[in-house]
Formats: C-alpha cells, sequence, structure tokens
C-alpha cells in the first residue's frame, strides 16, 4: 500500500471509530433520559426501523450524519419535549433507573400490564404506589408529577 491509500485508510477508521463512539453516546443518551426509538424516529422525520438501524449502528453511517442525530437527542433532552405527560415521565423515571416493566411490577406487587397502563397514561397509580415508585427510581416527586397536578389530585381527595 502506497502513502495515499494508507492515509485514506487511515482517516476512514478514524472516522469510524468517531461514528461509534458518537452512537454509542446517543444511545447512552436515550436510555438515561427515557427517549423512544418511535419518538426520536418522529423528531428525525424517519421511520422507526432506521431510527432503531442508527442507534444500534447496523447501518453505515457517516461521523456528519452521527453528529446530526445526536444533536436532535441533544436538543430533545434540553427541551425535555419527550416528557409531556405523567406517564412519559414515569417511564423515563423507571428506563433512566435502569429498570423494565417486569422487574418493577414484580417490585411492586402489581402486573407488568398494570406499570404499563400508567405510563401510557390509561391511568394513574394510587398515591401509595407512586411514593413507592418514586423510591424504586430513586427521584423526587417534583420531577415527574408538577406542583399543580399535585395540589389538583389533593383538592379532589379532600
Amino acid at each position: 500500500m502506497d502513502a495515499p491509500e494508507n492515509a485514506d485508510a487511515m482517516s476512514t477508521m478514524h472516522s469510524q471509530t468517531e461514528t461509534d463512539q458518537t452512537v454509542d453516546r446517543i444511545r447512552s443518551k436515550m436510555g438515561q433520559w427515557g427517549i423512544t426509538l418511535t419518538f426520536l424516529a418522529g423528531e428525525l422525520g424517519v421511520s422507526r426501523q432506521y431510527a432503531w438501524q442508527v442507534v444500534h449502528n447496523r447501518i453505515p453511517l457517516s461521523a456528519r450524519k452521527a453528529k446530526s442525530v445526536e444533536r436532535t437527542v441533544d436538543a430533545i433532552i434540553e427541551r425535555q419535549a419527550h416528557l409531556t405527560t405523567f406517564g412519559a415521565r414515569l417511564r423515563a423515571a423507571r428506563l433512566a433507573a435502569g429498570l423494565t416493566l417486569k422487574q418493577v411490577a414484580s417490585m411492586i406487587g402489581y402486573s407488568w400490564v398494570g406499570v404499563e397502563r400508567w405510563e401510557k397514561d390509561v391511568c394513574v397509580p394510587k398515591p401509595g404506589v407512586l411514593w413507592h415508585l418514586f423510591s424504586l427510581y430513586g427521584t423526587d416527586q417534583d420531577l415527574i408529577v408538577p406542583v399543580r397536578v399535585r395540589e389538583s389530585y389533593l383538592k379532589r381527595a379532600s
């Protein structure tokens, strides 16, 4: 191999390593903040399948495209766009704690379907169960339940 070909090979290797590191950061941020593939795909304007392939490094991706996806993830985190509902915040807290639906369900004595219903905003857990979830997730209620919602809930309860 002569010098120009060697330089091209080195450049490609460096770019691939940089891309792999960027994709690893994207996957880590998504897990940490509870961002779903469906939400990311919607923000990127691509299919869920394509978003999965990007996040799991299954398709060739340029360093520039990987950085663009990372900027999108950072923007989602900054404006917390994926946390618009109570259920989405519950889900994000669960994912940040590194727990699955089935793990949480077995820890609190509910079915995983019940936990999923809370996360999909079909219904809300009882206050005692919420307290248990907060302790499992290692989070403060203020991060999940806005003050105005808590006050409204307390007014209805009394």
